[in-house]
């Protein structure tokens, strides 16, 4: 039997979300509990449901995925999804497992991105 790996989306591009939750359907072990387009919406859905992993923007408008992660005091597994192209940060390293750059398209890019963040699960 599969564990299921409960994970949240939290991004407020539309497209952005389309194309992930379509991703996470096709991954076995993937669950869908909440997907959120802000990340005030975002924190209340981690605080609820505590995922496993979250797929997080950190740019977005008014608070930004930085600021939530600060906030929450629930942290799971995270891969952020950023249309910055070689981006990477030194702030939440120990949690942000992976990056995904968009439009997340390839579905063996997403799965390594999901096996690299579950190493450790």
């Amino acid at each position: 039997m599969i564990k299921q790996i409960r994970c949240v989306i939290i991004d407020d591009d539309f497209a952005s979300r389309a194309i992930l939750k379509g991703l996470i359907r096709q991954d076995v072990r993937l669950i869908l509990v909440e997907e959120s387009s802000g990340s005030a919406d975002g924190a209340i859905a981690v605080t609820k449901h505590k995922p496993d992993l979250i797929f997080l923007d950190l740019m977005m408008p008014g608070l930004d995925g930085y600021e939530m992660l600060e906030v929450l005091d629930y942290m799971p597994k995270i891969i952020v999804v950023t249309t910055e192209r070689n981006y990477k940060s030194e702030l939440f390293k120990d949690r942000i497992s992976e990056y995904l750059y968009k439009p997340v398209e390839s579905l063996e890019m997403f799965t390594k991105a999901v096996d690299q963040a579950m190493k450790t699960y």
